[in-house]
């Protein structure tokens, strides 16, 4: 009897603890420490999901499924503050020691191979083409900037991208206006 009684003890409290979980669990948002403005392909809707006050997660989607797919992330990064990856200074070490950073596999231990391309605005961006989709990253400012795109094949399936949605993609990353920290945390 004391063992059912045990039993049933814990299972409530485990019941008590997922349902207080679930009323503050990872899926509140926070309040954004920065803003962002954007200007979206045609055809596309955003999502924005912040679940640091720091990091904004965009999902952009396009009803028609044969048109890419474009997520991006965003954080600003205090050990980056002093960061931007322009054409002025990319050459540097400081910069060059972050560019590798960023293509730094850990699965593999290898660096992923990249080739650049500027902004509009001048903001260098390295381009990683996978087996399935493409990754691009640069840090502004100390926001660090990373986005996955995809074509679909025929079959449905992701590719990395075209020449063509490339530059749909700079053209978007080239519109992306990201503010300065707004408020610094008070913590």
């Amino acid at each position: 009897m004391k063992k059912l009684f045990s039993l049933i003890l814990v299972f409530a409290m485990t019941l008590g603890a997922c349902v207080s979980f679930a009323e503050k669990g990872p899926d509140a948002e926070a309040t954004p420490m920065f803003s962002l403005s954007m200007t979206l392909p045609e055809g596309y809707t955003a999502e924005e999901t912040w679940p640091d006050p720091y990091v904004v997660n965009v999902m952009l989607a396009n009803e028609d499924p044969s048109r890419p797919m474009i997520d991006v992330q965003i954080s600003y990064e205090d050990i980056y503050s002093d960061v931007t990856f322009s054409r002025d200074v990319w050459e540097t070490e400081e910069i060059q020691n972050h560019a590798a950073s960023l293509a730094y596999d850990v699965e593999s231990e290898k660096y992923d191979e990249y080739f650049t391309r500027d902004t509009g605005l001048g903001t260098v961006i390295m381009i990683i083409h996978e087996a399935d989709y493409t990754r691009m990253l640069t840090i502004w400012h100390g926001y660090m900037v990373t986005l996955f795109a995809a074509d679909r094949t025929e079959n449905g399936s992701s590719a990395p991208i075209s020449d063509e949605t490339l530059e749909v993609i700079m053209k978007f990353l080239t519109d992306m206006d990201i503010s300065k920290v707004i408020v610094e945390n008070a913590a």
